[in-house]
């Protein structure tokens, strides 16, 4: 029989994990979207590629579908967690330059652009695509902040409770030994963390 401390602190773990869980299957999701839309529109990520590597696109771009796929894939269903977080990891470093690209390359562009609109609606249309194309890539950096750290965490932690890692331990490569569980029933009551 569970005290009501004891009920209280499983129903918290359990809520802690499975919010844990849906994290991982969103930025899995995310990542093996976007990896599926850069198969449909290739050679797009060649081009992006370009951008940032001249030389060696068709390859980089190859393998960033890749690491997009695979590793959201692999985060979204918590298969070889920490393998698949490097992999959007590595994905996720050199965005940060596109982003930063953009940002300086669109203001010099959007004078030529516009001066060679002659129509007024399409101005005022082109001015909203300006407005937002900025905004994207501002925003972009802040999300791949996010989306960096939540790779890292995945990174470090692994799959967590609702993840095929479980079901297949022996077959997982683990960069991290598991935490040491401590016994709470050792530590007094009022000095046990997230005691109210």
């Amino acid at each position: 029989c569970l005290t009501n401390w004891q009920e209280k602190s499983l129903g918290d773990l359990i809520l802690v994990l499975m919010a844990e869980a849906v994290l991982r299957v969103i930025l899995g999701w995310r990542f093996l979207i976007s990896g599926l839309s850069n198969v449909r529109r290739w050679p797009n990520p060649v081009r992006t590629a370009s951008i940032l590597f001249p030389k060696g696109a068709p390859v980089l771009g190859f393998i960033a579908t890749v690491l997009m796929v695979v590793g959201g894939l692999g985060v979204a269903i918590g298969f070889q967690t920490q393998i698949c977080s490097l992999m959007l990891i590595i994905f996720l470093i050199p965005t940060f330059n596109l982003h930063f690209y953009w940002l300086k390359i669109l203001p010099t562009m959007v004078p030529v652009v516009k001066n060679a609109i002659g129509d007024e609606k399409a101005q005022d249309y082109f001015r909203s695509f300006d407005r937002q194309s900025f905004h994207a890539h501002e925003v972009g950096l802040r999300d791949n902040l996010v989306f960096l750290a939540a790779a890292l965490y995945f990174m470090v932690r692994g799959s967590g409770a609702y993840g095929l890692d479980n079901l297949m331990s022996g077959w997982v490569v683990r960069f991290f030994k598991a935490l040491p569980k401590h016994d709470r029933r050792q530590i007094p009551p009022k000095n046990r963390p997230g005691f109210n």
